[in-house]
């Protein structure tokens, strides 16, 4: 019986201690043991020895087979994920919601040093964003054809509708102010002028007759018109004779005429005043006669028609530049301030303005001009639109806009943003995030992982570790099991050593 507890007993102290000492030859010794130049066999330990094996067996063991891109994509993408996000979200946006800290106060306590690159380049990303869109054709068509269909609008409302608006009106009372106060000005008379002039040039090289030129109606109205003042016209002169210069004038002729046409001896015995008023009672009886009316009115008449059979060069250019000028300056004048004063301008406003009242729309008004009206307003406003979207001018004024909305954005306060909407905007906010996350995931978390190379961070990570660390981290997940292992080689010791002693009995 001594015999069989005896080898029990030995059995199982060998196979405990051979465990034992197995086990910790796994780590131990953690370096190469040498004697002179002999190693000492099994050092160092079996993992120290193999570690480099080891952790790239480990690494391609985790990354095919645990941490696999299906597996990392279906957890990032699991419920809980989602849950984590929305809960983030709504404390993220309950601690600003109430703050009193601007946007951009907030950004720079996310970008620190970068602020300033990151709203300057924002800036002119935002600018050059604006620009490059208004430059696109489809969009720069948009514009045209809402600009046309709004101008088309516009035109079919009535012309008097226009007229009533308070804008027309002042605009209107504007006009006629510039144009009343302009036909006083040396502008306007030297304007006039000089149409005149050019007028009178232009006659000078015309081949052609007063007939050919004046409308035979004028020339009748005119007939007409002297005939009609006949009577007047016989008083009229009777009225310039009896002007004292005249009568001076006509004196001196008879004079001349006794003393130059008469013989000499008759002359003599011829006075000169009598002979004038004998003369000129005789003409005023002329005049006073009203058959011999019809004869004046006939007479001049006829020298009109005579008048209007001149040639129309022949008669301009026998008159000088001087005299043109001083021809022209009565009818300036008669025009400037006899004719065009401001009831006519006004009247003539307002005819304008009736013309412009008796159409149905403006649309009616422009199609009475035979013009494709339409065309030519969408060729204009496309020209507009090309010159503005390429202007330098435009883009500054963008850049000017848009620095200017960035800063009231970055002026505003947290808070403010959430008034009475902070559930909406956290819901809002964390339907986004969540979508965004899971189309990266699903779009772009593969291409992520393949990238990481989850097999090659475990190796790398593992050959990092210290053999100690290793060691403590794999007893304290396997101590019971090591602890079985040493305790098991004891019973199996124990087994074999109270089987020895049978089988050699036997």
């Amino acid at each position: 019986m001594t015999k069989f507890l005896i080898g029990s007993l030995v059995g199982a102290v060998i196979g405990y201690i051979t465990n034992w000492l197995a086990i910790k030859m796994l780590f131990k010794p953690h370096k190469e043991i040498k004697i002179g130049k002999f190693k000492v066999p099994f050092t160092p330990g079996l993992i120290p020895k193999e570690k480099s094996r080891i952790a790239k067996s480990v690494g391609e063991s985790i990354g095919q087979n645990l941490l696999t891109k299906e597996t990392i994509i279906q957890s990032l993408c699991s419920e809980n994920m989602n849950e984590q996000l929305d809960s983030w979200v709504k404390s993220k946006i309950g601690s600003i919601e109430n703050s009193e800290v601007t946007v951009e106060n907030e950004i720079k306590g996310l970008l620190g040093d970068e602020y300033s690159s990151f709203v300057g380049n924002t800036n002119s990303n935002l600018s050059k964003l604006f620009i490059d869109y208004i430059n696109e054709k489809d969009v720069k068509n948009a514009i045209v054809k809402y600009a046309s269909t709004q101008i088309m609008l516009e035109l079919s409302v009535s012309p008097q509708a226009i007229c009533e608006s308070e804008l027309y009106n002042s605009m209107k009372n504007k006009i006629l102010s510039v144009a009343i106060e302009y036909k006083d000005t040396e502008n306007f008379y030297g304007e006039i002028q000089n149409i005149l002039e050019d007028k009178v040039n232009d006659l000078k090289s015309l081949d052609k007759n007063f007939e050919e030129v004046i409308p035979k109606e004028i020339t009748d109205n005119v007939k007409v018109y002297v005939y009609g003042k006949r009577y007047d016209i016989a008083m009229a002169i009777k009225k310039i004779m009896k002007e004292e210069k005249n009568r001076k004038k006509l004196r001196q002729i008879v004079g001349e005429t006794i003393t130059t046409k008469l013989n000499p001896m008759i002359a003599m015995f011829v006075n000169a005043d009598s002979t004038y008023e004998k003369v000129v009672t005789g003409i005023n009886e002329f005049l006073d006669e009203d058959e011999n009316h019809n004869d004046i009115a006939l007479i001049i008449n006829d020298i009109i028609d005579k008048f209007l059979k001149s040639s129309i060069s022949t008669v301009f250019s026998e008159f000088s530049k001087e005299g043109i000028k001083d021809g022209i300056k009565p009818l300036i004048h008669l025009f400037t301030t006899k004719i065009i004063d401001e009831k006519i301008i006004r009247d003539t406003f307002d005819k304008l303005e009736d013309k412009f009242n008796n159409y149905v729309s403006i649309e009616a008004m422009l199609e009475k001009t035979g013009v494709d009206y339409k065309n030519e307003i969408e060729k204009i406003i496309k020209s507009r639109v090309e010159a503005i979207a390429e202007s330098n001018s435009v883009k500054i004024k963008i850049a000017e806009i848009v620095s200017v909305l960035i800063n009231r954005l970055l002026n505003v306060e947290m808070k403010s943003i959430f008034v009475g909407e902070g559930d909406k905007v956290s819901k809002s906010i964390s339907k986004v995030v969540k979508e965004l996350y899971n189309k990266f995931i699903e779009n772009k978390a593969a291409d992520v992982i393949e990238v990481l190379d989850v097999a090659k961070i475990a190796e790398d990570k593992i050959n990092e570790f210290d053999v100690a660390f290793s060691e403590k981290i794999i007893l304290e997940i396997a101590s019971k099991e090591l602890s079985a292992i040493t305790w098991l080689g004891a019973l199996l010791g124990a087994i074999m050593g109270l089987l020895s002693p049978i089988l050699g009995s036997l």
